[in-house]
């Protein structure tokens, strides 16, 4: 059995989907590789059969929609006990694979990986796209501040026992979801952080993001995302009581005071990162939550 499962989530980007999973490839290791396609027509899996036959390669075809259906369906296709997940947007460094293996050998109290995700160079000066530099190895405890090292799912890993501890990945939260689209791996990352988990992060397991968005695209995405975000902390609030609402709090006084100090220097000021993150929290009471798996259920 291979030690590593690697799951990516694809719609109607097989071209791209593709270009990743070449990318992965070029790892010589032993692993599974699933592509979990929730395409609206058959060109994805036309483009990815293009690839030269390599046995560890799989496509399935998903009916449900969003990046956290189709990482549970990935999950359940493969029995790898380490699950590292990435983007049809990304393109992972040569040994990627291999540096994901071994950032959890290095360390058996590993419970999660979230790696570098570096960004091409701006052509525009507006030019944007979700990354990540690691700053602190090691994270337990304590759930980091928005300037500290909150990992992003298009690269990450995790062990197959914890991810099911955990429940696995909500499927009302993340890229494609009806209402919080985004923050799937906050949520994850919370989670693991309140149950004594240790996170890892890794600048040695590199991808390039090559999502990059600009002009118009760009507010609607920090809106969604930061809307997301304040979901995932209500969540935890209502969940984790005293502990909870202390990680809300903190995240609330932090742009509060960005803000403020934005004003006292006569810069322009931010408030709607404030304002998204606290109605993104208020709303999770349209919801309500499973107290054992931590996931968002619809309220009947």
């Amino acid at each position: 059995m291979s030690r590593l499962a690697v799951v990516i989530p694809t719609r109607n980007r097989g071209g791209e989907a593709a270009q990743t999973v070449l990318a992965i490839l070029r790892d010589p290791r032993d692993f599974e590789l699933v592509v979990v396609d929730q395409s609206t027509d058959d060109r994805t899996v036309e483009a990815l059969r293009s690839i030269a036959p390599d046995p560890r390669v799989r496509v399935i075809r998903s009916p449900l929609r969003g990046a956290s259906n189709a990482r549970n369906a990935g999950v359940a296709a493969t029995s790898a006990p380490i699950i590292a997940f990435t983007d049809d947007d990304c393109r992972p460094d040569p040994g990627w694979a291999s540096a994901v293996l071994r950032a959890f050998d290095a360390d058996p109290k590993t419970s999660l990986v979230f790696g570098r995700v570096r960004l091409p160079p701006k052509e525009r000066e507006d030019d944007y796209a979700p990354s990540f530099e690691p700053k602190e190895r090691i994270q337990e405890g304590a759930v980091p501040m928005p300037d500290g090292d909150i990992g992003i799912g298009a690269n990450f890993a995790i062990r197959r026992s914890v991810l099911a501890e955990l429940g696995g990945f909500d499927p009302l939260l993340g890229p494609g979801a009806p209402v919080f689209r985004g923050a799937e791996e906050t949520d994850l990352l919370i989670r693991a952080l309140h149950r004594g988990h240790r996170v890892v992060n890794a600048t040695e397991c590199d991808v390039l993001h090559l999502g990059v968005r600009t002009g118009a695209d760009v507010r609607p995405l920090h809106v969604q995302y930061q809307f997301a975000v304040g979901a995932a902390f209500g969540k935890h609030a209502r969940l984790s009581g005293l502990k909870g609402v202390l990680d809300a709090s903190r995240w609330v006084r932090f742009y509060t005071k960005m803000t403020m100090t934005s004003l006292v220097q006569k810069r322009r000021p931010r408030p709607g990162v404030l304002w998204y993150f606290v109605s993104g929290a208020l709303s999770t009471f349209r919801y309500g939550i499973d107290r054992e798996s931590h996931l968002f259920r619809e309220r009947t």
